[in-house]
């Protein structure tokens, strides 16, 4: 029988939950190692609907990208994914930040997604170390072309799918950072490496006139965007290590729907 303790283990020796930050809360969040986990379901969240299609499924673990407890609680109604968890008796796992720095994480999956489609070069950095064997978030390539802020923004749609906000910056846009989910703050990292260009996730408001004043070209490709490749990467890793078990991965679907305008017909 496979454990909840060995999926860990097998998670821990590609993405070291010893590499979180501190601000994080990955690992072992719901469960004992000791329980089975013979079915399990990887995704980047754990929401009500994948609590519910796992418990359909007879699936015992759920591998998530994102922590199911971040924050405190401070009550636990019975709709809450963490009481779902324990009401169904589902362990979860969560790999936030080990997993964005992972040699074979979400960032460096992301630059194999874009490498061709880019045309980089693939002599990459790494945006923000943060270890001193140099793991850290993001990364920066340069492209062996010059790309208008149109036309990148287009090839990242056909890449990350939904909508792309993008900064209308008309230079030439060659080297270029990139950072998965929610990396707005690291513009000026990116500028002081001498980047055309920042891809991210979540950007607010006052990013964009920093961008402007920064010289540098935003692309907002979304949270879920950047970060839906994470239910993937978790299921190969695991299958690779345990053919015994099934694994089904699922993402889930983005919480946010986009209004294109027009009338439905």
């Amino acid at each position: 029988m496979t454990t909840v303790q060995e999926i860990y283990e097998t998670i821990d020796a590609f993405a070291p939950f010893a590499s979180q930050e501190s601000w994080d809360n990955s690992g072992l969040l719901a469960g004992a190692g000791t329980q089975p986990a013979e079915k399990i379901l990887t995704t980047l969240d754990i929401s009500q609907g994948v609590i519910a299609e796992a418990a359909a499924q007879g699936v015992q673990l759920i591998v998530s990208h994102h922590p199911v407890i971040f924050s405190p609680l401070k009550a636990l109604p019975v709709q809450h994914p963490v009481y779902q968890l324990a009401a169904h008796q589902i362990a979860a796992i969560c790999v936030h930040t080990p997993l964005d720095m992972a040699p074979e994480g979400l960032n460096a999956y992301a630059h194999t997604l874009l490498r061709e489609c880019l045309s980089l070069e693939g002599r990459t950095d790494v945006l923000e170390p943060c270890w001193k064997d140099g793991r850290g978030f993001g990364w920066t390539d340069t492209s062996t072309r010059a790309w208008t802020p149109q036309a990148l923004a287009q090839q990242l749609q056909s890449v990350f799918g939904g909508a792309v906000r993008y900064s209308a910056k008309e230079t030439p846009i060659r080297k270029i950072a990139y950072c998965s989910g929610s990396a707005a703050s690291m513009l000026e990292l990116a500028a002081a490496q001498g980047c055309d260009a920042l891809i991210t996730g979540d950007i607010k408001h006052d990013r964009w006139y920093a961008a402007e004043f920064s010289d540098v070209a935003l692309f907002d490709c979304g949270h879920y965007g950047t970060e839906r490749f994470a239910a993937e990467i978790l299921a190969a890793h695991i299958r690779a290590a345990h053919p015994e078990v099934t694994v089904i991965a699922q993402a889930g679907a983005d919480p946010a729907e986009i209004c294109a305008g027009g009338e439905e017909q």
